[in-house]
């Protein structure tokens, strides 16, 4: 049975159009791609970047991936320069987990409804609801519950490799350091990893309390990204 690291390695041979035993070449490579949607993605593994952008970019980025050293590829700054004139957002520098042990979880699987997640995410800045995936349309969601009956945190399972097996995570801000993140995060785990062996983590790399728990949970680092949406 293929490992977590290799199940990875294939989803992201076929994002990148490359045979999954190219994946892992040294360098910066970059694959364009003809989708109006597409903005920029860039994976590091190692010492390897794959940067995969839209075609109609590729007058902005040729000369700059020529010319880019592995460690600034994830430097929100050299993107930033790049693009400059255009409407764009970053989003990271995050970093990647992988699991296919079975995570233990004893809290029962409650899914809370759209609106109370919602109404909990309007407390919480916005970048951070973007990380957590836990809006998204098509994930399922598992809350946990303060004593007053208040939704404290909720955590999100988003399609991935497997089904669902991508792992995002949101705390109410009056809630945290007290243990209901981890509860909400062992629960998706749970469900991850016993559905489809995998789960994934994804965190930004200044989110301590996320990378703790992916730590916690005893969690094998795969690689790292930065995510950019460009209009054009």
């Amino acid at each position: 049975m293929p490992t977590p690291t290799e199940r990875a390695d294939e989803y992201w041979s076929a994002v990148f159009r490359v045979e999954p035993a190219a994946l892992r070449v040294p360098g910066v490579h970059t694959t364009y791609v003809d989708d109006p949607n597409a903005g920029i993605y860039v994976l590091r593994i190692g010492g390897t970047v794959r940067v995969r952008a839209r075609a109609a970019l590729r007058g902005r980025l040729d000369g700059l991936v020529r010319e880019l050293p592995v460690p600034a590829a994830l430097d929100a700054a050299v993107w930033r320069s790049a693009l400059r004139g255009t409407d764009h957002l970053i989003l990271g520098p995050a970093a990647h987990f992988l699991t296919g042990a079975l995570i233990g979880s004893s809290a029962p699987e409650v899914h809370p409804a759209q609106d109370d997640v919602r109404r909990m995410a309007e407390r919480i800045p916005a970048d951070e609801v973007e990380e957590s995936g836990v809006l998204e349309p098509d994930v399922e969601r598992f809350g946990v519950w303060s004593d007053d009956g208040a939704l404290v945190a909720v955590s999100a399972l988003g399609d991935w490799v497997g089904g669902r097996t991508d792992v995002g995570l949101l705390v109410a801000p009056a809630a945290r350091a007290r243990g209901f993140g981890a509860q909400a995060a062992a629960i998706a785990l749970h469900a991850a990893t016993r559905r489809a062996g995998l789960a994934r983590w994804r965190c930004r790399e200044d989110n301590a309390a996320s990378l703790r728990l992916a730590s916690r949970f005893g969690l094998e680092p795969y690689g790292r990204n930065l995510g950019i949406r460009v209009a054009l």
